[in-house]
């Protein structure tokens, strides 16, 4: 049996699209799948060789509208230079780094640097992309299983919580003039971010072995959620969170 994939059954045909963090991760999955529901995207990244990177694999898909931008996200006057055009239907916030470290050894500048990237930088974002949205419009904020439980790195993981409730907020907020405004809320999944966890055996063990369906996901999988967010299949969802962790949250108490 032939399983069709979601972006050959969702179209956003005629949409346009920014992603940021889209270098590398969940946001060039992100940046890739929406290619190929055939938006117009536009990629947004710190890193210039990460992002033609991106840029190279976006490029393979039929037809693919598809452009790219350097910029800091943290950098309010950047991000509204980049953000110049008009009519977006839809963004995504994946920018994120992380610094894994405990209160203690937590400086002042990691603790700045991981809030404006992670929430001051989605923002930031925020402020120039909203007043540009066509009506329907749709949010997608990446958060994270860390902002539910608060397992670890305070800095992290207090951006991460920040992004629910922000998320929350702009729902209501944005609602009435039909914007949608939801997170996505990756556990273990195999990025950069997580090499150095999943790199050693006995720990990706223990990880996979806490897990109800036994495995780390994949980049694509929480790409595939925001598709869905950004579809008109979710034309009722808004205000939500959707985890993406193969069932761990559920587990981590028992």
């Amino acid at each position: 049996m032939v399983h069709a994939s979601l972006v050959d059954v969702i179209s956003l045909g005629g949409r346009r699209a920014v992603v940021t963090g889209a270098g590398s991760g969940i946001g060039r999955a992100a940046a890739v799948v929406l290619t190929k529901a055939g938006a117009s995207v536009l990629a947004l990244d710190i890193s210039e060789k990460a992002l033609s990177e991106t840029k190279a694999i976006a490029l393979q898909v039929p037809d693919a509208e598809f452009d790219a931008a350097t910029v800091d996200v943290s950098d309010p006057a950047a991000v509204d230079s980049v953000l110049s055009g008009e009519g977006l239907d839809i963004v995504v916030n994946s920018a994120g780094i992380m610094a894994p470290e405990s209160l203690a050894t937590t400086s002042g500048k990691d603790w700045d640097r991981v809030l404006g990237v992670n929430l001051t930088g989605y923002f930031n974002v925020l402020k120039s992309a909203v007043p540009r949205m066509n009506r329907p419009g749709s949010v997608i904020q990446i958060s994270s299983m860390m902002g539910h439980i608060g397992l670890a790195f305070p800095a992290y993981t207090a951006s991460k919580g920040a992004i629910l409730s922000l998320s929350r907020q702009l729902a209501g907020e944005f609602g009435p003039a039909g914007i949608r405004v939801n997170s996505v809320s990756p556990g273990m999944i195999r990025t950069g971010m997580t090499e150095d966890s999943l790199s050693s055996g006995d720990q990706r063990d223990h990880i996979t072995g806490r897990t109800p369906l036994r495995t780390v996901g994949a980049p694509e999988d929480v790409a595939h959620a925001i598709l869905y967010l950004a579809s008109d299949l979710s034309t009722f969802v808004t205000g939500t969170d959707i985890l993406i962790d193969g069932g761990l949250i559920s587990t981590l108490n028992l």
